[in-house]
């Protein structure tokens, strides 16, 4: 029984060193993994988290600390005791085994759509249309669509951070059916979490939990700020793994939702845009903002000042790494990308 069971920990670790050193070809996974497996289980699996109001997340996170802490305060005792490193080994062996498993937990529940195709295949990407004029013509459309919008989204009001706003539901599954999804994903119930405190000093707006397929979001957001950040975090909770794909198929959901998702769209929009363009530029449009926009961006950078540097720091070159450990080359720098699918796209000239 022992050796057994020795051989099956021993399974488990080379299983999700092999997946995570030689990932599966793209093809096969967007053909068996995304466009079937995928859909299937974040129906029952989201459908199922929804249920609880409490993020489900946390409560993992927690269970497994508290089981590690307690094997390795356990193990370090027989050590002391017995003065031999066998305990210490045994606790170490758990550890690796319990890292294996979450991994490919992650990596089944979620993480293999970081091995899907690129979306450009799906979205008709022509990369003569990512010229300078048209990051000035995106930026002067965003400029002018905020302006027009400001006042009608604030009449029309905000969600907030836990509800699931049915015009970004239904845009969310317009914009599925329009990029080829097989179905329509089951949209995650927005909840608060208890690493609240952890998003507020990171910075981080949201984050989709993947292991039981959760939407957290930071309760420190601003009102216009809501609509795009749910829309991103469904879009990675619909398969969209790479930050890119996620701000691009969030931005399109907001886009096509109501006016406040609209307007927050667009008020992102202005500064995906306006960051593209040279320091000067930034200012000269950033200029042309109604006093609206301006207050709003302005409660914006606040909140963001309000960050720990050492932590936001730390926390975002951890996830630098992470995204390039899944196969995302650009890390962090793949968050701009955003402007380019956008007009290799297309997608905005569309109605």
């Amino acid at each position: 029984m022992h050796r057994a069971l020795l051989a099956l920990q021993a399974a488990v670790i080379i299983l999700a060193a092999g997946l995570l050193v030689l990932p599966l070809p793209p093809h096969l996974v967007e053909r068996h993994y995304a466009d079937n497996f995928y859909p299937w289980l974040q129906t029952n699996l989201t459908s199922w988290s929804n249920t609880s109001g409490a993020s489900l997340f946390d409560v993992l996170a927690g269970a497994v600390v508290i089981a590690l802490l307690v094997i390795w305060g356990r193990r370090l005792r027989q050590a002391w005791r017995t003065r031999s490193v066998q305990p210490v080994l045994r606790a170490v062996r758990t550890t690796v085994v319990a890292a294996a498993v979450m991994y490919l937990w992650f990596a089944i529940a979620w993480g293999l759509n970081y091995g899907r195709e690129p979306l450009e295949g799906a979205i008709g990407y022509q990369a003569s249309r990512v010229t300078p004029a048209a990051v000035r013509a995106l930026a002067g459309r965003a400029t002018s669509e905020a302006n027009r919008l400001h006042a009608a989204a604030h009449a029309a009001g905000f969600p907030e951070v836990g509800d699931m706003p049915a015009p970004l539901v239904r845009s969310l599954h317009e914009t599925e059916r329009r990029l080829g999804r097989p179905r329509p994903t089951t949209p995650g119930r927005p909840k608060r979490t208890l690493l609240a405190f952890f998003f507020r000093a990171s910075g981080v707006d949201g984050m989709h939990a993947p292991f039981l397929l959760e939407t957290l979001l930071n309760p420190a957001l601003t009102p216009p700020e809501r609509p795009a950040v749910l829309a991103h975090e469904w879009a990675h909770l619909a398969g969209y793994a790479p930050e890119a794909d996620a701000s691009f198929v969030g931005l399109l959901t907001a886009l096509g939702a109501d006016t406040p998702s609209q307007y927050g769209a667009w008020l992102a929009l202005f500064d995906h845009a306006v960051g593209q363009l040279p320091a000067g530029e930034r200012r000269s449009w950033v200029a042309q903002l109604g006093p609206g926009p301006t207050a709003d961006r302005q409660a914006i950078s606040v909140r963001l000042d309000a960050r720990v540097e050492v932590v936001a720091r730390a926390s975002w070159d951890t996830y630098d790494q992470y995204l390039k450990l899944q196969g995302v080359e650009e890390g962090l720098q793949s968050y701009s990308r955003v402007v380019e699918l956008l007009l290799a796209s297309g997608a905005l000239d569309r109605p």
